[in-house]
């Protein structure tokens, strides 16, 4: 949705001036002006813009997240509701937006306007900026009406004299947004006309452009926004290219043949990026739709839904859903039943009919047994019909991704159940791999059992992670132990698997139940190399944990685990750490004698300098202990 992040850009412009004409209190020192006999000065830059500048940078750079964590230390420095405060605030909030931690936003605006004193703490003006954010945030996150109603209330009752300049032009611009959203088209049009004869045309906003071509487009004035697109420069912009094919379809339906075949040259095997391949697929898919060929726009909803795309390409009315492809798939099911004269009732004929298909038509067999399971009306217990369509699907390219919108992503299937198990079990492990949590959740509580050829141990510690990943930590401890009650041995492959559980654990700093679960392990039955890999990962959890003489303990016994291996890199790396946990836990005299040890049989001239330093701060450690002791 770009138009909203440029809307963020143009007013985020504004916030350091707002916060210091409008806040009541400031510390931005003043400098006072050159005499003539004076060089003329530079201009002195406060530890805010300083420190704001080195923010944009990093924005520059591509890690908005880092500069998000170093603002949080920043503005703790300065007095709160101060205009330096502002800065900081109006970057936090410009940062989320680049995050799109959109309910962030909400949270975070909600509680300046509960916390601030207005009119001392927020000035009026300072607040609506701050409210134009939350809206922001409430349309990206769809809470369509909310935002509309927030939108009529900031242009309706809000007076003149507290408005910023550029904040109605904005709201207005929102308003649109809103009801294109709302599959509003016509109000949204009107607000469009509207909006043109109060404000001036943005003909250099690209995002404006696009936005006014998508509703002309979707009001039937495809020449109109043929105009406007032509004003922008097409080379490398997909997505107006695009848009320029949809209004050359609307203008003349006849050319549907010539610009499906252009796409399909754009598409077959050619490498492009995957918002490039589902616009072109897109508009292939528009093309076959005037032309009314039900499989070539089954062919392009296949493309689109197996790319995995987050963020829409266009606008978000230019979407398709895993419901469209369900219904083409039924209705192409229904056209192939009707010619071979099925009825509905007589499954053994449909199965019949679909055996011979999967042969020599699979794409055929496919929609024969979707329009099976959706006209029945006994959809759940349509098993066999289900693991065909998935059979067929899987063999495909990206198949298991097709499966996962059509089966995860779509009001046309309300239980997995109807998956077979095998098939559940590998979409658990793709959206552990696409990071979609709540969908692998799902899976897992759907299945009792691990499917015929998985281990009850590998199937559980599968679960575990899940668990984990959704920061149900007792429960996948609580999971893990009674698996290694019910499992006393378990093999290396299974031990493996288990410890990629553990670095979970200690990936989300739940460094007490790492520990817990390494002592599950039988250490001395385990070959040299990997105890010496599990003690000084347990270290490595007692270090976090700030209990520094465990974390010693096992750091030694990382470095001396391998025979005859005492002083390759890795012992060395261990015992280095050692001395360094003994410094912390302040057994001096240990840690330099494995400082001493180390110094002996290191080669490295950078290591020696670093054991050779940390043995100078014991020195100076041990005396200052020895000062503070009384003398007798």
């Amino acid at each position: 949705m770009r138009i909203l992040f440029s809307v963020l850009l143009v007013i985020g412009i504004c916030a350091n001036s707002w916060a210091e004409q409008n806040n009541p209190v400031t510390t931005r020192p003043t400098v006072p002006p050159a005499t003539p006999s004076d060089p003329q000065p530079k201009s002195k830059s406060t530890v805010t813009f300083e420190s704001l500048a080195q923010m944009n940078k990093l924005i520059e750079l591509g890690v908005p997240a880092l500069a998000l964590s170093l603002l949080d230390g920043e503005q703790e420095k300065r007095q709160q509701f101060t205009a330096d405060w502002y800065a900081f605030e109006y970057k936090r909030i410009l940062l989320l937006s680049a995050l799109e931690r959109w309910p962030q936003i909400i949270e975070r605006t909600q509680w300046l306007f509960d916390t601030a004193i207005p009119n001392k703490q927020i000035t009026r003006k300072i607040g609506l900026w701050f409210e134009t954010q939350q809206v922001m945030a409430n349309i990206q996150l769809k809470n369509s009406e909310l935002a509309l109603g927030q939108l009529q209330h900031l242009l309706w009752a809000t007076d003149a004299e507290y408005r910023d300049p550029s904040l109605p032009a904005i709201w207005r611009q929102l308003v649109i947004r809103v009801y294109l959203q709302m599959q509003k088209d016509d109000d949204a049009r009107k607000a469009l006309i509207k909006y043109e004869r109060e404000y001036k045309t943005e003909e250099t906003n690209v995002d404006w452009i696009l936005l006014q071509a998508q509703i002309l487009l979707r009001t039937s004035r495809p020449k109109q926004a043929v105009e406007l697109l032509n004003k922008i420069a097409t080379e490398d912009a997909v997505d107006v290219q695009a848009l320029l094919l949809i209004a050359q379809l609307q203008i003349d339906p006849k050319s549907a043949k010539e610009i499906n075949k252009k796409m399909r040259e754009k598409l077959d095997g050619k490498i492009l990026s995957r918002p490039a391949r589902w616009a072109y697929s897109y508009v292939a898919y528009m093309a076959s739709n005037v032309l009314a060929d039900r499989p070539a726009q089954i062919v392009n909803l296949e493309s689109m839904l197996s790319l995995g795309i987050k963020s829409p390409v266009f606008d978000e009315s230019y979407q398709v859903t895993a419901d469209d492809l369900w219904d083409l798939y039924n209705q192409q099911g229904l056209a192939t039943a009707n010619n071979y004269g099925l009825l509905f009732g007589n499954d053994e004929q449909w199965q019949k009919l679909s055996n011979k298909l999967i042969k020599v038509e699979p794409e055929k067999a496919l929609e024969l047994n979707v329009a099976l399971v959706l006209q029945t009306g006994n959809f759940a217990t349509k098993q066999q019909q289900h693991k065909t369509i998935v059979e067929i699907i899987e063999k495909r390219k990206n198949g298991l991704e097709l499966i996962n919108e059509l089966y995860l992503h779509s009001n046309k299937i309300n239980d997995v159940n109807v998956l077979p198990d095998e098939v559940r079990y590998r979409l658990v492990d793709y959206a552990l791999s696409e990071g979609d949590y709540s969908d692998a959740a799902v899976i897992m509580k759907s299945l009792k059992e691990p499917p015929e050829g998985k281990t009850i141990f590998d199937w559980r510690m599968r679960k575990a992670r899940v668990l984990i990943l959704q920061g149900e930590y007792d429960q996948s401890v609580d999971l893990i132990r009674r698996t290694f009650y019910e499992r006393p041995k378990i093999t290396r492959q299974e031990l493996d698997r288990y410890i990629q559980v553990v670095f979970d654990f200690q990936t989300v700093q739940q460094h007490q139940q790492a520990i817990k679960l390494f002592d599950l392990l039988y250490i001395a039955g385990l070959d040299e190399n990997l105890k010496r890999e599990i003690y000084f990962w347990k270290a490595e959890s007692y270090f976090s944990l700030e209990k520094y003489d465990y974390a010693a303990l096992y750091y030694l016994e990382s470095g001396r685990a391998v025979t005859d291996a005492n002083n390759d890199l890795w012992a060395q790396s261990a015992r280095f750490k050692a001395g360094n946990a003994l410094i912390l836990a302040e057994i001096y005299d240990d840690a330099e004698k494995v400082y001493t040890e180390l110094l002996l049989i290191t080669d490295s001239e950078t290591r020696k300098a670093l054991i050779n330093q940390n043995l100078q701060k014991i020195r100076l450690l041990k005396s200052a202990v020895k000062e503070k002791q009384p003398k007798v």
